[in-house]
């Protein structure tokens, strides 16, 4: 009976009645948590101040009900409030969508995205180098507009002073949207930035979450096929979701070690993996899926790698970072943010982190500027 109800959930007039009921139960539960979480040592973690312990309760109880109704962005290519620093990019030619890319019904299609701060000016002596930016959202949620990631990007142009580009790519909670879709997307935009004449030394793919797992892919993309596109300067990877597979397993989330202190929900995992990668049809565990114990060269791409300490996927990133460190010729850059949790990069003003994610920041800024000689 539970399941026949979860079922109907996504559906209207159903889910208007449970976003409701839901919205209404929060509001008054919440100042029972926020007089609950006064006393330090009543706090999931002991260095966390009330706020940040409030907003990590406050978003994981949000995130699950979101979830269970499959709450999405709805899929445009209009410009909204971006205006004019909205694009939109047509796919290339057809030999550049090989291997995994050449699927029998995901095609290359229309997408775009949302310059940052400004559109790209090739005469702009102030910003020399463009960086890609893939949002995260473990694959159903995000559109890499301004209300989305506009604090991610904001960081990114003031510790670099380089252009941003946060792609739109297609998210597997709309139909026809599972893997490769995402994956050719990311190839798309990023061919749109070398036909423009930008060089590949003066790209840096950067991506937060499931939007690192794409950077992932794409990187590998690249490495399988070297005739195809060259190589970026850097990536920038914030806490990326490398193994997408292990939420197939029954409360992968709410199990971990890290689960009291971490607003990641098993539901919301579930949903990303089953949408991006439905079986039987994709494998989730494949090197492109759940690269988490896939290594592969990526000698000449330095790999910025960052993680919250007491986030859920910490020991998945430290182990792909790891195995990526183990082979020869990769250059990969470690940072961990004490007592952070999952992807302060997307949420650390919300959260209350403004000051673990600025110190993150710089240190990024710090990184990037001595990859490419600044």
């Amino acid at each position: 009976m539970a399941s026949l109800l979860y079922s109907l959930l996504p559906y209207h007039p159903f889910k208007a009645l449970y976003v409701f009921l839901v919205a209404l139960s929060i509001s008054l539960r919440a100042p029972f948590w926020l007089l609950y979480l006064i006393p330090r040592f009543l706090r999931q973690h002991p260095s966390w101040t009330l706020r940040q312990s409030f907003m990590i309760k406050l978003v994981s109880v949000a995130s699950h009900h979101a979830s269970l109704v499959r709450q999405h962005p709805h899929w445009s290519l209009l410009p909204g409030a971006e205006k004019e620093r909205y694009e939109r990019i047509s796919p290339s030619q057809k030999d550049l969508y090989r291997g995994v890319l050449n699927d029998r019904e995901i095609k290359p299609v229309e997408v775009g995205g949302t310059w940052y701060p400004t559109v790209y000016n090739p005469t702009d002596a102030h910003r020399k180098a463009v960086i890609l930016h893939l949002h995260g959202g473990a694959f159903v949620v995000g559109d890499g507009r301004q209300s989305d990631l506009g604090h991610g990007a904001a960081l990114l142009t003031s510790h670099t002073n380089y252009h941003v580009f946060g792609l739109q790519y297609r998210i597997s909670s709309n139909p026809g949207c599972r893997f490769p879709a995402a994956l050719q997307d990311a190839v798309t935009a990023y061919h749109s930035l070398l036909s423009r004449g930008i060089p590949a030394s003066s790209i840096i793919l950067s991506g937060d979450s499931a939007g690192a797992n794409l950077v992932i892919a794409l990187l590998r993309y690249i490495t399988d096929h070297p005739d195809v596109l060259p190589k970026p300067k850097a990536a920038l990877l914030w806490c990326p979701w490398v193994d997408p597979a292990a939420c197939l397993q029954p409360y992968a989330c709410s199990r971990n070690r890290n689960a009291g202190t971490d607003f990641l929900q098993d539901v919301f995992g579930e949903w990303g993996v089953h949408a991006y990668a439905p079986a039987p049809l994709l494998d989730a565990r494949a090197p492109y899926i759940s690269p988490v114990d896939h290594p592969f060269p990526c000698k000449g791409v330095p790999l910025w790698v960052q993680f919250g300490e007491v986030e859920i996927l910490a020991d998945s990133i430290v182990r792909f970072a790891e195995g990526m460190r183990g082979v020869e010729g990769n250059e990969v850059e470690v940072h961990e943010d004490k007592g952070a949790p999952h992807d302060i990069f997307l949420l650390g003003s919300l959260l209350g982190f403004q000051e673990t994610t600025e110190k993150m920041a710089r240190a990024m800024g710090e990184w990037v500027r001595g990859k490419m000689g600044d």
